[in-house]
């Protein structure tokens, strides 16, 4: 069956976008068998299915998500944690003596997968997963970003961790960790993901954050290059 948009197109809410209603995904809905945008966004492919990609959009925890996260409170039953955009969380506890193991205080930042998400709440789950990030730059991204960000099968993230060798972690909720050699690639790291975020759905998106941050690791750029950074 035929696609009626291109890819990364600009979509409209209720715009026709395939008579397939077997390819609906993210961001659509499904009328007499055909498929329609549900929100303004980019239209897109992956894996068979039709999504629209919104530009803008609050995070919404989904089981399983890795997430990126603030110590906010420290509690007998477990702990809080602000994933950002209003949401805070719980990681569940079985005792003191494991809370007193974490060796966790507010203000302390946390990498952890969530349990679950509904009508009671945001809960996370401490596994093998869990870690805590003592050093790095913390910054925020649109969370609806996070899937470019990281690039089909991690190629966008895996090419900015290799210009600039920095460590770069992305959770699901729109925080990012970076942790570089040097203040330089580390701010070459931001920028390159400051240009992803604003730059999301161009075309040619990876030869130019390429390029961008190869040249702010060579010091062919100053700092004050990119606007926004």
């Amino acid at each position: 069956m035929p696609v009626y948009f291109n890819e990364k197109e600009v979509v409209l809410p209720g715009q026709l976008l395939s008579d397939d209603s077997k390819r609906a995904g993210e961001g659509t809905y499904v009328m007499d068998g055909k498929v329609y945008a549900s929100t303004v966004g980019a239209a897109t492919i992956r894996d068979g299915k039709v999504d629209v990609i919104t530009f803008r959009g609050p995070y919404r925890p989904v089981e399983g998500d890795m997430v990126i996260g603030i110590v906010s409170d420290l509690k007998p039953i477990g702990i809080e944690v602000d994933l950002g955009g209003r949401i805070t969380a719980l990681l569940k506890i079985k005792n003191i003596r494991e809370l007193a193991s974490l060796n966790l205080k507010i203000g302390d930042v946390v990498y952890v997968r969530v349990a679950s998400s509904g009508l009671r709440g945001v809960f996370l789950e401490l596994d093998e997963h869990f870690r805590k990030i003592d050093e790095g730059v913390l910054l925020m991204v649109t969370p609806t970003k996070v899937p470019r960000l990281i690039g089909k099968r991690g190629s966008m993230i895996n090419m900015l961790k290799k210009i600039t060798g920095c460590n770069i972690m992305v959770g699901t909720n729109g925080l990012v960790v970076i942790n570089g050699p040097s203040p330089t690639k580390e701010f070459a790291a931001i920028s390159g993901i400051r240009l992803i975020e604003r730059e999301a759905h161009s075309q040619g998106l990876t030869d130019k954050v390429l390029a961008y941050v190869s040249s702010l690791v060579s010091g062919e750029v100053g700092h004050g290059a990119g606007g926004k950074a």
